[in-house]
Parts: C-alpha cells; structure tokens; sequence
C-alpha cells in the first residue's frame, strides 16, 4: 500500500485499539461467569450451573461463523475501514444492552433467553473483527513489517482479555464477591460499551487498505451488495483445502488459550484458598507479561520466516501443555501462577506468529471472507466451547487429565497444516 508513515502508523494504532476495545467487551463474559450464572441460571447444581453459564459464552464463538458469512465478504467489497467500524458498533451496543438486563429473578427464563441473544450479537459481530484488523494491519505494514504489525493486531486482542480481567479483578477486590453476584457483573458490560464508540470515532479515520483493483465494482443498493456478497461466498467453496488448513493452524493456540486463560482462571477462583479477585489479578499479571511474546512472535516471523517460526511455537506448545494444566489444577492457587508461567510463552509466541501466515496464505480479492469463515469456525467448533467441554470432563466426570489431553489432540492437525506450507506463503499475495 502506497500509506505515508504517519497513515501507516495511525493505521496501527486505530487497528490495535479498536481491536483491543472490541474483545475487551467480548471477553469480559468469561471472566463474570460465575455471577452471571448465579443472576441468569439459578440452579442447585453448581456444577450444573457454571455449565449454563460457560454455555452462553460458547454461543458467542458459535455465532462467529455467522458473523464471518456476513462481515467477510463486506470487508472484501467495501473495505476493510467499513467492515471494522461495523462489528464495533455492534458489539458496543449489545454490552450496553447486557449491562441493563433484568435477571431471571425480574424476568425469569426471558432472562436468560435475553442474555443468550445478545452475546449471539456479540458473537456475530467478533466474527470478522479479529481476523479483519489483522488483515489490515498486515495489509498497511511496510515491507518486511508484516509479522510485526498482524501481532500487534493479536496483542490488542490480547490486551482487551487483560484488561477484562483487570476490570473484573479490581470491581471484586473492591466491591467484595456479594456485590459482584448482586450488581457488579454489570459494570464492565457498561464501561466496554461506552469505550467501544471511541473505537468507532478512530476506525472512521483509518485509510483503506483495499485497493480497487483487488475488489469488484461498487455494488448498486442492498440488492446489488446482497449479491455481491453471495458471489463472494460461491468462490469459498473452491479454497475448501485452504479453510481446513487455517482451521488446523490456529485451533490449538487458542484451544490452550481458552482453557488456561479463561476456563481454568474461573475453576482456580473456587478452590480452597483463592477468590476471584485473586485468579483474576493472577491471570492478568501473567498476561501482561505475556504480551511482548506476541510481538516477539511476530518479529521472529518476519526475521527467520513464518512457518519455521509457527513449527516452533506448535512444538513448544505440545510439549508444555501437559504438564501446564495440571499443574492449575492440583497445586491451588500457586498452581494458576505456575501453569499460566509455563504455558505463557508458547500459547503466545504461536499466537503472535499464526496470523500473519494465515493471511498471506489467501488471495487479496479474497481475503477477508476466507479467513474469516475459516478461524471463526476454529473460534467456534473447537476453542469457544473448550471451556464447556473442560468444565465437564474436570467437574461433572472428575477426569483430572481429560483438560490437558483434549488439548493436546489438536497438536496433531496443526503440524499437519504446517507441513509442506512454505511455497504457498508468498504464491498468493
């Protein structure tokens, strides 16, 4: 892209931060759960309960491919700017929308029925955000920059889980566990919709990256676009091998993500000796330290190559797991710092490094409708329901390595998409 240094840096910087404010509001939910199923999904079973609870965070990751559907295919024809100041605006409004809900005490099942509907908008609108901004990111990175700048995409991401988690640490540190099932669960929901508009304000000012001879012609009304967009989707059948392997490549990072960073944070905090605010503070700590990983990541991509880089990480990531989850889950509170230490670097230097390859992988015309549908369906088959799936083989079977193994079978189909890559990295840019 022809972007003069002050665009390309004002590109990143809107890309990282609306990034960042746009997961904030998404991944607040798995850091309130607890509460949030005490308020929607009353039940005698605890265990039956947090199961509710986690279930709705799933939809959010089930909707994604919804999302990417939709979204993919606007950012590929009226440009990635558009397609990102939409799926903000979306998701600002239905945390806004969450923060005001009745519970099932007020409404009852509608409640609940509510919740489950609005963290689906949550879910459609993610559907094209994260795989958007790195798309741009990379697209407005100078020659040589690529790796760099899609991990800066990742780490705003990132940096919208931790500062979720510091949100939701400090409203329990000083509202006390009471208030929070009572009424602070509320107010993360209410601060990341607000801050979700200043997003807005900056995406509406990025240069598009999209250069014209990459996209069709204007589509003419709704009609036009909706037929647009249904001829962009018919050419995604043709890159079926390509979705699987994108699939393949960023379904075990996030899998051990999810589970290590959201799910076993949740099952730390009601252990003997710990509290929610505790296993938040921890978990957030942790993924601070964690952030310049990513950029190392996506440095490390750009300097010795992207799949020697990514090979490394998926290698480091299957050695450590089985020994990284456990660990939280034996040791107590200790054990979350322990576990969290040892998984930090690989989880984070694969995430750091998958995207920018992921990208290059699909033609430009194409871009953001491939990646899209196929890491929303990774987000939503396998990584978004790993917390459920966890929940119940930890709590409800009482199966203490079924966490560590059902993470470790997704090591498998990524080297698989790893294998024999190297040639199509550049064929398709």
């Amino acid at each position: 892209m022809d972007l003069t240094p002050q665009q390309r840096r004002a590109a990143t910087l809107a890309a990282l931060l609306g990034n960042a404010l746009e997961w904030f509001d998404f991944a607040v939910y798995g850091y309130v759960a607890t509460p949030l199923g005490h308020a929607f999904f009353p039940a005698e079973d605890p265990g039956l309960q947090a199961l509710a609870a986690f279930g709705v965070f799933a939809v959010g990751y089930l909707m994604r491919p919804v999302g990417s559907l939709v979204l993919g295919p606007i950012g590929d024809l009226l440009g990635r700017r558009n397609m990102l100041s939409l799926s903000i605006v979306l998701m600002g409004a239905a945390s806004l929308l969450i923060a005001l809900l009745p519970t099932h005490a007020q409404w009852g099942a509608g409640a609940g029925l509510a919740l489950l509907g609005l963290r689906m908008v949550q879910g459609f609108s993610v559907g094209g955000e994260f795989t958007g901004s790195m798309t741009y990111a990379t697209e407005a990175a100078p020659p040589g920059q690529q790796g760099l700048l899609a991990s800066l995409a990742t780490a705003g991401g990132l940096v919208g889980f931790s500062l979720g988690s510091l949100t939701v640490a400090l409203l329990a540190r000083s509202l006390g566990d009471a208030a929070m099932d009572a009424w602070g669960w509320r107010l993360p929901f209410a601060l990341g919709g607000l801050v979700a508009f200043l997003g807005l304000w900056m995406r509406r000012r990025m240069p598009e990256t999209l250069e014209p001879h990459h996209s069709d012609p204007q589509p003419a009304g709704a009609v036009g676009l909706l037929r647009a967009m249904g001829g962009r989707l018919a050419e995604v059948r043709q890159q079926g091998p390509l979705v699987l392997r994108i699939i393949a490549l960023v379904s075990f990072a996030n899998v051990v993500f999810y589970v290590l960073f959201v799910y076993l944070v949740d099952y730390s905090a009601h252990q003997p000796g710990s509290s929610l605010a505790q296993a938040n503070s921890t978990s957030t700590v942790i993924q601070t330290i964690g952030l310049p990983v990513v950029l190392l990541g996506g440095v490390l991509a750009d300097r010795w190559g992207k799949l020697q880089v990514n090979r490394l990480g998926t290698l480091l990531l299957a050695l450590v797991t089985p020994i990284a989850l456990p660990v939280v889950q034996l040791a107590g509170p200790s054990g979350l710092v322990m576990g969290q230490l040892l998984g930090v670097l690989p989880v984070m230097m694969s995430m750091g490094g998958q995207g920018v390859l992921a990208v290059e992988w699909v033609p430009v015309r194409q871009r953001c409708t491939v990646f899209s549908i196929a890491y929303s369906l990774a987000m939503a088959l396998f990584a978004g329901t790993a917390p459920v799936v966890c929940s119940w083989l930890l709590e409800e079977q009482g199966w203490q390595w079924g966490p560590a193994l059902y993470c470790c079978l997704f090591a498998l189909p990524a080297w698989w998409a790893l294998k024999g890559q190297g040639s199509r990295t550049k064929a398709l840019t």
